[in-house]
């Protein structure tokens, strides 16, 4: 993303606290934005009135997530699953802009976000789920302007991230998370935009990612964490057009991804960070507009992904690494119709993903890896309408996931990899907004769902099967 699109992005957000704010905070007679609190609904004034949870993070047995108030703005709440240990952390943007904070990412004992205090502009912080333990992490480009620190990734001893200076543009960053240990560690293109990295990818001792130079554009790099080591891996695409990197997984030592060389389309290849050692994997489908794999998963040392190979439409391979073993596992929805495998997870030995066959909609299915192991777990709505399973994710010993039953609408499921084992979460709001987010809490699970009168709510799944909303209920769309 441009420096200039990101400014446009963190201003944008601005303005879309205030508006929504505001329109919370004007009554049913049309009081304007500077409307004392005393003219919003009484329900949307109350402390736990909160909607639209993101970045769900377990910190010290508590949830900690973003969460926006009418009154407060976008600001970071904890939880501990009871209405009285259920807060903001801090007011870090006082009134009704919130500070939005973003990009969770936990890391030892805290957790670590981009927000803005109204005066230092959008930078790193970090907390432990107390007001006293919730700081700025550094003031990265001093001034109002702020950092917009991106891409937060836990590596090693400390934490990495895209963030701009002023100076240098967007360029890698390395903290332990204090001022003193925050520095930059690459210089690779000058200028206002930088080099812009993305994809931050750890690979033990390694950090790969992608970020733009002007001889190249934009192509794959590696990192030991210092600006000597540094340096690009390859260009794949000799000059400055980019070979679109994406979809980057880590097997072992080996990083896999998606890449358009300019000649053989994008297709498979992996690097060992080695400009040797990174190389075409298999070209599925010769000719330049190439097999497109996405979906990437690693799952028993095996990579699986979605790929067209020209013939058999988009379906499921699987790839050791090697040319010779890389091969479609099956043809799902047999001759050029695409059977659209997607949300590939690990899950118990198998991959569990969303794919239709033609004969159902999209349903939910797994693999082990051969062509008679790859069946349909349950076909949750009849009928080609399918109930598109989406946000698969593994917690304990259940894989859960959002899909719709048609009368039911797009509500939380979990199984267990079998028919029998796979239902419903028993869901007391009705249908409404797509469920989501789902987090491991303690023995609970956390989740995102709707409350059927359009808002996104927090809601808490515990062992017997209840499912409580975190926060009040709402008669009215506050957001």
């Amino acid at each position: 993303m441009k420096a200039t699109d990101l400014r446009r992005h963190a201003t944008s957000l601005a303005k879309g606290a205030a508006a929504l704010a505001a329109a919370a905070a004007c009554s049913v007679h049309g009081a304007d934005a500077d409307a004392p609190p005393r003219e919003v609904l009484a329900e949307q004034r109350a402390p736990l009135s909160f909607v639209a949870p993101v970045g769900l993070s377990v910190v010290g047995g508590r949830l900690l997530f973003s969460a926006f108030h009418a009154l407060r703005g976008q600001e970071l709440w904890a939880s501990d699953g009871t209405p009285s240990g259920t807060a903001i952390v801090r007011d870090i943007r006082p009134g009704f802009q919130g500070s939005f904070p973003s990009g969770h990412v936990r890391f030892a004992d805290a957790l670590y976000f981009a927000a803005d205090d109204g005066e230092s502009g959008v930078e790193l912080w970090k907390s432990n789920g107390t007001a006293e333990g919730t700081s700025r992490v550094a003031d990265i480009r001093p001034g109002g302007q702020g950092s917009m620190p991106n891409a937060v990734t836990a590596w090693g001893d400390g934490l990495v991230l895209v963030a701009n200076d002023g100076n240098s543009g967007f360029q890698l960053w390395r903290t332990r998370g204090d001022a003193a240990s925050t520095r930059r560690i690459s210089d690779i293109a000058s200028g206002e935009r930088g080099a812009v990295p993305r994809q931050l990818t750890p690979v033990g001792n390694k950090l790969f990612f992608t970020a733009t130079d002007e001889a190249a554009g934009h192509e794959l790099w590696v990192t030991d964490g210092t600006r000597v080591g540094t340096r690009r891996v390859k260009d794949l695409r000799p000059g400055p057009e980019a070979s679109r990197i994406e979809q980057l997984v880590v097997i072992g030592e080996t990083l896999y991804f998606c890449a358009d060389d300019g000649v053989h389309g994008a297709e498979l290849w992996k690097s060992d960070g080695t400009e040797a050692g990174t190389a075409l994997v298999i070209d599925l489908r010769p000719g330049t507009e190439g097999a497109r794999p996405s979906h990437l998963v690693a799952a028993g040392g095996v990579l699986y992904f979605a790929a067209h190979d020209g013939r058999s439409g988009i379906e499921l391979w699987r790839s050791d690494g090697t040319a010779v073993g890389t091969r479609l596992v099956k043809d799902i929805r047999p001759g050029a119709q695409n059977s659209l495998p997607s949300y590939m997870t690990e899950f118990n030995g198998s991959v569990f993903f969303a794919a239709t066959d033609g004969q159902t909609g999209v349903e939910l299915w797994k693999t082990d890896g051969t062509a008679d192991g790859t069946v349909l777990v349950k076909d949750i709505a009849p009928g080609m309408e399918g109930s598109s399973p989406a946000h698969l994710t593994r917690l304990g010993d259940r894989l859960w996931f959002s899909a719709g039953d048609g009368p039911a609408g797009s509500r939380a499921w979990s199984s267990d990899g079998t028919a029998q084992g796979t239902w419903i979460e028993r869901h007391p709001a009705p249908p409404g907004g797509l469920a989501s987010r789902f987090t491991a809490w303690g023995d609970a699970t956390a989740f995102v769902a709707g409350d059927g009168r359009g808002n996104e709510r927090l809601w808490r799944r515990h062992a017997d099967g209840s499912v409580v909303l975190v926060g009040l209920p709402l008669e009215q769309r506050l957001r």
